[in-house]
């Protein structure tokens, strides 16, 4: 029973070179979009599957690529892994998904369990960026891209793809600046090198303008939402609250309830990444939106592109980011 076209024969039905069929299926430079699009179109017609085992033996790859991320329960995660599965699938290459859980050993054995597994490449979003590469380049020698890791560790990678996460802070202090504003916190995931990142760049912004920096560090849920409630209960308490994550911006959501307080009447919040969920809080929450779905496509492309020998046109990436104001946000009371 006939097993299907191989790659001689699309070139035959197509009028095309064989090596002209495989870049075309594998995403690689040197043929038109519009030719690329008539060599897909006809392969899915004639029912053509590549030979990943006889491909992997020429070219020692595994036709596998790898993507471990930092937290699984912060929904903004399942874009970024959409963007990438499918961006790696178009080229032939399956994924395999891992999650570190914000825990360190963990997120090491993770990384060695696949360079065992022999894979052609790795996108990880780091607990901590410099530790993942020592890592990853002391059991393997195939490329490697950082997603949403802090600068210093971006400039040790090869490759890195993330949000632009001074615009990002710099937009929400801002606008809560322009609300008239004076005593703003923030609120970061503790122990994540992006986070301490985006704390330094906090502080030197209300620094410039004259005003402390409030900064509070969550962990778990239970615990984030009774440090949240602590700062709440003093005082000199925030009038606004900036996260890392909508995420976090749901744990201030509940503190402020445990406190008494009204959002945004008596606290104003603003989250990060845009969740499809966030416009359903009440209110309605304003929040940085970052489009995770492109950062994982992109940093498969990168990884895929190394592979096939390609030159990456700006290796170290960073996407604009805009902030859409809605209902968490208002002036202060006080």
């Amino acid at each position: 029973m006939s097993s299907g076209p191989t790659l001689k024969g699309l070139a035959a039905i197509i009028g095309i070179s064989p090596t002209a069929v495989s870049m075309a299926l594998n995403g690689r430079p040197g043929v038109s979009d519009e030719l690329r699009e008539r060599v897909r179109a006809v392969a899915e017609e004639q029912g053509y599957r590549p030979n990943f085992a006889a491909r992997a033996l020429r070219v020692e790859r595994s036709n596998m690529l790898g993507l471990i991320s930092r937290n699984l329960s912060n929904p903004g995660y399942l874009r970024l892994i959409d963007g990438f599965s499918g961006a790696a699938e178009e080229r032939g290459y399956q994924v395999l998904i891992a999650t570190s859980d914000l825990d360190q050993a963990r997120e090491t054995n993770m990384i060695r369990a696949m360079a065992n597994r022999h894979l052609d490449g790795l996108a990880i979003a780091p607990i901590d960026g410099e530790a993942v590469l020592e890592t990853w380049q002391g059991e393997s020698d195939r490329p490697v891209v950082l997603v949403n890791a802090a600068r210093g560790a971006r400039s040790s990678a090869v490759m890195s793809i993330r949000g632009d996460a001074a615009q990002a802070v710099r937009s929400a202090v801002d606008h809560l600046l322009g609300l008239g504003h004076r005593r703003i916190g923030l609120l970061a995931n503790a122990g994540l090198s992006s986070a301490s990142e985006r704390v330094s760049l906090f502080r030197r912004m209300m620094k410039g303008a004259g005003l402390p920096s409030r900064v509070i560090s969550g962990s778990t849920a239970d615990e984030t939402v009774k440090r949240v409630v602590r700062a709440l209960a003093r005082p000199d308490r925030p009038t606004a609250v900036i996260t890392d994550s909508d995420l976090l911006a749901h744990y201030v959501y509940d503190a402020a309830a445990e406190a008494g307080l009204r959002i945004p009447h008596d606290l104003s919040v603003v989250g990060h990444d845009d969740l499809p969920t966030s416009h359903l809080l009440a209110p309605a929450l304003t929040t940085v939106a970052v489009d995770r779905f492109e950062i994982g496509r992109q940093a498969a492309t990168m990884l895929i592109g190394t592979l096939n020998g390609d030159e990456i046109e700006r290796p170290h990436r960073e996407l604009p980011v805009e902030l859409r104001v809605r209902n968490s946000t208002a002036r202060p009371a006080d």
